[in-house]
């Protein structure tokens, strides 16, 4: 009995730490700027049918900037990122011509940002 209760102990102990460590981590974390830009391109084109998503600009943006597949898809995002992109699936589900276009002022025809939308 003494035996099975250490051994529980011990695995709540590490569930806790590990729960802990991860939160922490996710505060911290620091992602790349160059994710927001792609990741909110994208929930454009999934939200707003007029636009498309231009295959070739987003590659080289994403080559330029060292980001991949994984890296948009697959890897833990911050806090504060999954917070920004919270916001924007909000608004283009709210009220999706205003988030539309302010996707499109951003990525799509913006002079000082990246160009990584076209229209279908």
């Amino acid at each position: 009995m003494k035996k099975s209760y250490l051994l529980v102990l011990t695995g709540v102990t590490w569930i806790a730490i590990a729960t802990w460590a991860e939160a922490r981590r996710a505060s911290t974390q620091e992602d790349s700027p160059a994710l927001r830009a792609g990741i909110e391109a994208d929930l454009a084109t999934k939200y707003c049918p007029a636009f498309a998503l231009d295959a070739e600009r987003f590659r080289n943006y994403a080559r330029a900037n060292g980001l991949s597949h994984e890296d948009f898809f697959m890897r833990r995002r911050s806090a504060k990122l999954q917070q920004e992109i919270a916001r924007t699936t909000q608004q283009l589900r709210q009220s999706p011509d205003q988030g539309c276009t302010r996707l499109w002022e951003e990525y799509g025809t913006s002079p000082s940002a990246v160009q990584l939308l076209t229209q279908r």
